[in-house]
């Protein structure tokens, strides 16, 4: 392993401490030793922005995360990689120069973090994690360690702003030596995986204090069950309202979701995200007209390694054609990938190039997948994005 490892993630752990004890209030529930020698795969759950320096105060030892390429563009963003070491990977892309990467860490004998849902969680749900895993894992041979995070949904949601109150920890579930698992079914290997980082924070009770608890849903909802209206819902506090029909929705601090209104039936956000797949499933779309549009955004380059440039800005339109920012347009056989990033982005692969669509605050990019799944798109052929498919 690189010397400066060792140091720079012993450096780094104490602004993460500094910022546990004021901001996040992470309590870890127990810790592994690593031995000389040893290299350790580490695999988890994924609920907030920090899990990664958070899940690292459970090791002695340097872990080096995995984590989307899009992190790597820009000068601040190359400290991540050449700081600590993360190790870059391009999302719904399969990348064998990506696996060599690993591979050599860990015959370097680095000890690697993997969150193979591959994103955040939005509403609970478990994302689409790849049976892959358990060969990928067995190619290693290194020790397993599986990881539970509990709390995150409700202290850091993906689509809110800004931290909560309430019980936020991280536990190593099951060490696994080579051994022990070598021989394993793959198919079970991967039950053993999944079961351990399967959560629903929702069904733990636990509250989480915040007055703007449901602040951005937005950025995940944009469908009222009620009138099936588009782009009418709006939140503010602890409630999501529908601006066409008046439906008033609470986000409970127990996570849940609450409303005097008796056309309303959902109970928890998945529930919610589920019915709006149907609804783009469902969806009367026709040819060379307009689907979704927003205001206010703006197109950067995002490749790995290089600054981020300034490409357009303006309306976002997407058709069954293509998607259009500004002035630039792309079409749609052309991008072979698409994800959410952080809340309010639009990160897409088109050729070789990656680009962020950056959205104002309330910006929904999960519409955009979403159609991107539903229409004949080169990314729904080939299957690169399993994450927000249909299905």
């Amino acid at each position: 392993m690189k010397k400066k490892y060792n140091f720079n993630h012993a450096l780094i752990k104490i602004p993460i401490r500094f910022l546990n004890i004021f901001k996040w209030h992470y309590k870890r529930l127990n810790k592994y030793k690593i031995k000389k020698g040893e290299s350790v795969l580490v695999i988890s759950n994924h609920q907030t922005e920090f899990d990664a320096p958070l899940i690292s105060l459970s090791f002695n030892k340097p872990i080096l995360t995995i984590a989307s390429d899009t992190f790597f563009s820009g000068k601040n963003r190359r400290f991540y990689s050449d700081f600590l070491g993360y190790i870059p990977h391009r999302k719904g892309m399969s990348d064998y120069s990506f696996s060599m990467k690993v591979a050599r860490a860990v015959k370097d004998g680095c000890s690697i973090l993997l969150f193979p849902e591959g994103n955040r969680t939005y509403a609970e749900f478990q994302y689409y994690v790849t049976k892959e895993i358990s060969r990928f894992i067995k190619a290693l041979k290194v020790t397993l360690v599986l990881f539970n995070l509990k709390g995150g949904t409700g202290i850091n949601p993906r689509w809110g702003n800004g931290i909560r109150k309430g019980r936020f920890t991280g536990k190593i579930i099951k060490v696994l030596k080579y051994e022990e698992y070598k021989n394993m079914p793959n198919d079970e290997l991967f039950k053993l995986i999944m079961d351990s980082i399967r959560v629903f924070d929702s069904e733990s009770n636990q509250e989480f204090q915040s007055d703007k608890r449901a602040e951005y849903l937005e950025e995940m909802l944009f469908v009222c069950p009620k009138c099936h209206g588009l782009h009418t819902l709006h939140s503010h506090n602890q409630f999501i309202t529908c601006d066409k029909c008046g439906l008033e929705v609470e986000y409970t601090a127990d996570l849940k979701l609450k409303s005097n209104d008796k056309d309303f039936s959902f109970n928890i956000l998945n529930d919610w995200y589920q019915y709006q797949k149907q609804v783009i499933k469902e969806m009367d779309i026709k040819l060379d007209s307009v689907i979704f549009e927003d205001e206010g955004v703006k197109l950067v380059t995002k490749n790995p390694g290089e600054d981020s440039n300034l490409i357009d800005e303006g309306k976002i339109v997407l058709t069954d054609k293509y998607l259009k920012i500004g002035n630039t347009s792309f079409d749609l056989k052309d991008i072979v990938c698409a994800s959410p990033f952080l809340g309010k982005n639009l990160q897409i692969s088109v050729l070789d190039d990656s680009f962020m669509v950056l959205g104002p605050d309330r910006f929904n990019p999960l519409k955009y997948m979403f159609i991107l799944h539903r229409l004949e798109t080169t990314m729904k052929e080939k299957g690169t994005d399993k994450l927000f498919d249909l299905d």
